[in-house]
């Protein structure tokens, strides 16, 4: 059976497709492993003048191959992988980590052409504001988002220009890859998830689910915390971003969002522009006001 990677940006829905497709008589699909990951940051190399610095350069000076490398290297992970499906009765397994699409160059040089590719993707608007909810939940921001934190003041901003990048990487990524590559929203697995789901087990070459699975909550391991709670695909996830994200900063992401939500078929909304500096200055003298005279009101009772 193919093996399949799922990729997509934190937020955007991967663990609700993981705890659906291991649901699947076939397919497991386990907690966060972090094994792709972990074999990226053993071929990423930095470059300078002379030779590149790094493991597959290093080897090449004693006589490897980078194929033989990055084979004996996939041999590993694909290996955990392989042993975690047959201890779970399982003919065949899928991935998905988190925060893997940072290191998307990298995947894609060691599984290209070895595996296939599920690619996710979500309104950026609602994948930030899980973004905020996630780093108020973890009590910092995830350190893989360190470059555009340091490039943006603004927090929602940084987000917003990460999910840019990433995400254009990832659709580049599936232009390239054709048919060994899929891309679905989010939005629609939540419309119609036994049309998307449907189109999942024919692009894995596997038997369709036998009606709408259940997400299977039984597995303990890493993971997004709210999906163990989650009993099945649930709409109230759509266009949070309305009631939790500034307005200001809304704005700001849409100047950088735009052009790829296009891209994608999302609608862009209409934020009306920011008020101006007097207008500012009012509405806070009269919640002020209002606010010292409902303390007078109580302190009278």
């Amino acid at each position: 059976m193919i093996p399949l990677k799922i990729l997509g940006f934190p937020r955007s829905g991967t663990s609700l497709l993981q705890r659906l497709l291991t649901a699947h008589p076939d397919l497991h699909c386990p907690p966060e492993t972090y094994v792709f990951s972990g074999m990226a940051r053993m071929i990423r190399e930095s470059s300078g003048e002379g030779p590149d610095l790094g493991m597959l350069t290093g080897l090449a000076f004693s006589g490897f191959e980078e194929e033989e490398v990055l084979a004996r290297i996939r041999a590993l992970g694909f290996g955990f992988l392989g042993e975690a499906a047959a201890a779970a009765g399982k003919a065949g397994w899928a991935e998905k980590s988190a925060f893997d699409i940072f290191d998307i160059a990298e995947i894609e040089t060691l599984l290209a052409g070895h595996c296939r590719f599920i690619c996710v993707v979500r309104n950026p608007l609602d994948v930030i504001a899980s973004m905020k909810e996630l780093t108020d939940q973890m009590g910092q921001n995830v350190p893989e988002m360190r470059p555009w934190m340091a490039q943006h003041e603004n927090y929602y901003v940084a987000w917003a220009a990460a999910w840019r990048d990433l995400t254009g990487q990832l659709l580049a990524m599936h232009e390239r890859l054709g048919d060994q590559s899929l891309v679905y929203r989010y939005e629609d697995l939540i419309a119609d998830p036994e049309l998307v789901l449907g189109k999942i087990t024919e692009f894995a070459d596997i038997k369709p689910f036998d009606g709408l699975p259940r997400p299977d909550n039984s597995q303990i391991g890493l993971g997004d915390w709210k999906i163990f709670a989650t009993e099945g695909v649930r709409k109230d996830s759509l266009s949070r971003w309305r009631k939790s994200l500034p307005r200001s900063s809304a704005r700001a992401c849409l100047e950088i969002l735009e052009p790829l939500m296009v891209q994608l078929g999302y609608d862009i909304p209409r934020i009306s522009a920011p008020l101006s500096r007097q207008a500012r200055i009012s509405q806070y003298q009269r919640a002020k006001q209002m606010s010292l005279e409902l303390r007078e009101k109580n302190a009278g009772k």
